[in-house]
């Protein structure tokens, strides 16, 4: 059973893109994909849309969703698979990126508690780890690695 009771609804509206946001698109797209599978919004085996079809909803050039795939695909999270689309993979398929996602979030939970115990607000604490992800992200391309 999903997490949430009405999945179509959640999947209509699971991809916001905001070009003001400093972020690539594609950038933006596989971060919000990530979070849909770690949320149960998208489950193993579900099918994302095809990148003509994606890239129209968007109003998107289809080589930035082609991109957002890739890297997807490279991060364990979906498959591509030639002619069928682009699949959503259970963890079992790849337990090395569930194990990782599995220890990362249980650093972010305790840091997280830690941060409430100082007396810190739920959007004081989002928005720190916002403007870190940005911070190392901008040194990250500075350096010429991938984020």
């Amino acid at each position: 059973m999903s997490l949430y009771h009405h999945t179509i609804t959640v999947k209509q509206h699971l991809l916001r893109l905001d070009p003001a946001s400093g972020l690539p698109i594609y950038v933006q797209l596989v971060e919000q994909i990530k979070h849909a599978v770690e949320i149960c919004a998208l489950l193993p085996g579900d099918q994302l849309p095809s990148v003509r079809a994606l890239a129209q909803e968007l109003v998107v050039s289809p080589n930035t969703v082609v991109k957002a795939y890739m890297e997807l695909e490279f991060a364990g999270i979906i498959e591509l698979r030639q002619g069928a689309g682009a699949y959503v993979l259970d963890a079992e398929r790849n337990p090395q990126a569930a194990g990782k996602l599995l220890s990362a979030k249980a650093e972010v939970h305790s840091l997280v508690e830690k941060l409430r115990g100082r007396g810190l607000l739920e959007d004081e604490i989002r928005r720190i780890f916002e403007a870190e992800l940005l911070n190392t992200g901008e040194v990250d391309a500075r350096k010429g690695r991938p984020k």
